[in-house]
C-alpha cells in the first residue's frame, strides 16, 4: 500500500510538469493554482539551463556589432579616407547585429527571453576599446581577436548543449549551423588580411602599402 502511494506522489510530480495537467487544473470545477497554466509554454530540452549563455552570447554579438560601427565611421571620415577598411568593419557590424537579433528570435522560439543585462562572458581590455586611436594594421588584429572570442564561445555553447544532461541537440545544431561555419570564414579572412598587409608594409612605402591594400579592399567588399 505504501509503494502505491509513494508511485501516485512520483506520478503527480512529473505530471505537473505538462501544459495538460496544468489546462486540467486551471479548467476543472474546482480551480487550483490560481487558476494558472506555467507549463503552457514553448520550452523543452536544456533551455533553462542554457538561456543566459546565449543570452550572452547575443549581447557579445550586438556589442561587436557597435565596436565594427565605431571602426567603420572612423576609417570612413575625411582625415582617415579609407573607404576599403570603411566597407569591411561595416559588413563585419551588420553580420553581427544580424546574429544578434537571430539568436534572440531562437531564445523566443525556445520558450526563453532576452536578457540585455546579462552581460558577455568574455571581457575586452579596456585599452581594446579605443577603436578611433587604431591603426590600419591595428584594426585588423582587432576584428581578428574579436571574431575568435566569438568563435570560441560559440564553440564552449556547442559543447554545453552536447554534453548537458539533458543533451540538447538542437541548441548545438543551431550554433553550428548560424555561427561556427561563418565566424571560421571571418576569422580565416581576417588572419589573412592581417598577414598580407603587415607583409606589404615591410617590402614598400607604408602609405603606398596601405592605399593598395584599401583599394584592394574596396573592389573585394
Amino acid at each position: 500500500m505504501l509503494f502505491f502511494g509513494a508511485l501516485s506522489v512520483l506520478f503527480l510530480t512529473v505530471s505537473a510538469e505538462y501544459c495538460y495537467t496544468d489546462v486540467e487544473s486551471a479548467c476543472g470545477t474546482n480551480p487550483k493554482n490560481g487558476g494558472l497554466i506555467s507549463n503552457c509554454n514553448a520550452k523543452y530540452g536544456a533551455i533553462d539551463a542554457l538561456q543566459a549563455d546565449l543570452q550572452a552570447f547575443a549581447n557579445a554579438n550586438i556589442e561587436t556589432s557597435f565596436e565594427f560601427l565605431l571602426m567603420s565611421t572612423h576609417f570612413g571620415n575625411y582625415e582617415a579616407n579609407r573607404e576599403g577598411f570603411k566597407g569591411l568593419y561595416r559588413k563585419l557590424s551588420d553580420k553581427s547585429w544580424e546574429e544578434a537579433i537571430d539568436l534572440m528570435k531562437y531564445i523566443a522560439q525556445r520558450g526563453g527571453k532576452m536578457d540585455l543585462n546579462q552581460l558577455p562572458r568574455s571581457k575586452k581590455p579596456i585599452k581594446d576599446s579605443k577603436v578611433l586611436e587604431l591603426t590600419e594594421l591595428n584594426s585588423l588584429a582587432k576584428a581578428l581577436d574579436s571574431q575568435k572570442q566569438l568563435a570560441d564561445e560559440a564553440l564552449r555553447i556547442h559543447t554545453q548543449a552536447q554534453h548537458h544532461t539533458k543533451q540538447d541537440a538542437a541548441v548545438a545544431h543551431y550554433i553550428e549551423e548560424h555561427f561556427m561555419e561563418s565566424l571560421s570564414e571571418r576569422v580565416r579572412q581576417l588572419a589573412g588580411y592581417s598577414n598580407d598587409l603587415k607583409n606589404m608594409l615591410e617590402e614598400r612605402d607604408a602609405s603606398v602599402s596601405v592605399f593598395l591594400f584599401d583599394e584592394y579592399l574596396k573592389k573585394t567588399l
